[in-house]
């Protein structure tokens, strides 16, 4: 019996080995990689976030704020007088959500830079957006009562093609 105290379980063996030294820092390195790793995507976000911040400029973001009050006057008295407004500071949008809003203007200045717009960039949108396009463009052909501006779309909806 005494020479079979002296020798160690495997139990025992594998037990010495996880506790060992190196196992331990190896393990300590392990988790310090992982946790650096998380953070590191992190600091990375926040670094683009602000570089992004910095270089789009104030320009740019008041643009945006004044499209989305734009969006919002939809309807309202003040719409036709906003849409005027941006068009004066800003010129027409790229977007192809916010060009649908300069086919409702009352000026045929803006209407007809909005449709110029709309076909040079038709090939650049995407499907649901040619479609939304196109249907507004059908809905304001049969509801203008302008003659000209009717024709004028009729004529982009012929050289329109999904």
């Amino acid at each position: 019996m005494s020479d079979e105290r002296k020798k160690l379980s495997w139990r025992e063996i594998d037990k010495l080995k996880d506790s060992s030294g190196l196992s331990k820092l190896r393990k300590k390195m392990e988790q310090s990689r992982s946790h650096r790793s998380v953070e590191d995507k992190k600091s990375k976000e926040r670094y683009l976030k602000e570089l992004d911040k910095l270089f789009t400029g104030k320009e740019v973001s008041e643009k945006e704020e004044y499209l989305k009050k734009l969006h919002l006057s939809v309807g309202r008295r003040d719409f036709q007088k906003m849409l005027h407004d941006f068009y004066q500071r800003f010129g027409l949008p790229d977007e192809p959500r916010d060009l649908l809003l300069f086919l409702d203007a009352g000026e045929r200045e803006i209407f007809f830079g909005a449709c110029e717009k709309i076909r040079e960039n038709f090939g650049n949108f995407s499907l649901s957006e040619k479609q939304s396009l196109i249907a507004k463009l059908k809905s304001l052909k049969l509801s203008l009562r302008d003659e000209t501006l009717s024709y004028k779309v009729e004529k982009l909806l012929k050289e329109l093609s999904l």
